[in-house]
């Protein structure tokens, strides 16, 4: 269903659900012409539903009303606390920025503003070198000597889950990794997803040599370049932190929210638990 579905997103495709999250559930509809997957998991009992690490947004496959997806959310769960990308009641925006590439390469770096300009012109002038490079391996190990995995929150079996990401899509041959390299030496890394004409940003990072030359910047425009005149969009998975939102906006990227539900229909006092 997934793979033939024009409005399906990969976070839908099985591999990527058993990757990312503890458990899931698809609740279908329609005869099996519509479905929702849903992450899922348990703490102290109680059963929710939420967004995994690097699983930016739920996402419904054919055609649902929103007292149907209301239904289905409360299905999975008496407690819920997620991304979605389709309207429903009682959400709010979350910021999602996206650029379409089907302009040719000139058209596009108009609407750079002058920071992505000034950033890249200071990379090219450092002979940066932009790569394709689909290798596990070197891309999660840059990650971990450049992120601080525990000051973000992020666990460990949440960065292994990143690099067994990374393989499953490789293999699938939708999977692209990108790097930036300065005499040789790695200063800036990137992982992206390509399902149905969108090109989705998974992550990436850049070393402290990298965010002085402003690697990570060089590196978004030499994919613009890339994928110029095609029918892509290029999807930053959004952010509300304003520090984030700016750096994509620089690209001239338009913001599309999705919208962000949080929900706790849970009993008494179990609901106090997870108050706030």
């Amino acid at each position: 269903m997934v793979w033939h579905s024009e409005s399906a997103l990969f976070y839908n495709l099985s591999w990527c659900l058993d990757t990312l999250c503890e458990d899931w559930l698809v609740i279908f509809k329609d005869d099996y012409q519509a479905a929702i997957a849903l992450p899922i998991k348990s703490k102290l009992g109680i059963r929710y539903t939420y967004n995994p690490f690097l699983f930016h947004r739920i996402s419904a496959i054919g055609n649902w009303s929103r007292e149907e997806l209301d239904e289905a959310l409360w299905i999975s769960s008496k407690y819920v606390d997620l991304r979605i990308r389709e309207k429903i009641e009682g959400a709010n925006d979350w910021s999602n920025y996206e650029l379409e590439l089907n302009s040719n390469y000139l058209e596009i770096i108009q609407g750079y503003n002058s920071n992505a300009k000034r950033n890249i012109k200071k990379a090219t002038a450092q002979n940066l070198y932009f790569k394709s490079m689909n290798n596990a391996a070197l891309i999660s190990f840059f990650f971990k000597e450049n992120v601080s995995f525990n000051k973000l929150g992020i666990k460990e079996k949440e960065y292994e889950n990143f690099e067994k990401l990374m393989l499953e899509a490789f293999d699938c041959e939708i999977g692209h990794g990108f790097i930036v390299e300065k005499k040789e030496e790695l200063v800036a890394a990137a992982f992206f997803i390509e399902f149905n004409n969108r090109l989705t940003f998974v992550k990436g990072t850049s070393s402290a040599i990298g965010r002085e030359f402003g690697a990570m910047h060089f590196l978004f425009d030499r994919i613009f370049n890339e994928y110029a005149g095609q029918s892509i969009t290029l999807d930053f998975s959004g952010s509300n932190a304003p520090s984030v939102a700016q750096f994509y906006k620089s690209f001239g990227a338009s913001d599309r929210p999705i919208y962000y539900v949080k929900r706790n229909h849970l009993p008494f006092p179990l609901n106090q638990i997870k108050k706030g």
